[in-house]
């Protein structure tokens, strides 16, 4: 299941963001909108479903987020965008590390 989520995950959703991996949960942000998708098998699931609701692919970047240790990570296949000038997997723009880890913190990590 995805979860759009635009302020803090309730317990429910996040069991539900939980469901593929148990210890991990895929997350994908949107930089210009400021939301946070959750959860399913792969980061364009998340993808897909941001864009539905009015998001941008060049505005999307993908990391995920460790519940037994409450790491933060970068790295997702999809923040590969060669014609934008992200020329790795791993997110390495400070600010979209920053906005990453203040949109998990603030919406995902209860």
């Amino acid at each position: 299941m995805i979860i759009v989520l635009d302020k803090k995950i309730t317990q429910v959703q996040f069991e539900q963001a939980r469901e593929v991996y148990g210890d991990y949960i895929k997350t994908v942000i949107d930089i210009e909108r400021g939301v946070l998708a959750v959860g399913g098998e792969y980061h364009i699931d998340c993808e897909e479903v941001l864009i539905q609701h009015g998001s941008k692919l060049e505005n999307l970047f993908g990391g995920g987020y460790r519940v037994e240790t409450n790491e933060i990570e970068y790295m997702a296949m999809s923040n590969y965008k060669p014609n934008l000038g992200k020329a790795t997997y791993e997110i390495m723009d400070g600010e979209i590390r920053k906005k990453l880890k203040e949109l998990t913190e603030k919406f995902l990590i209860i």
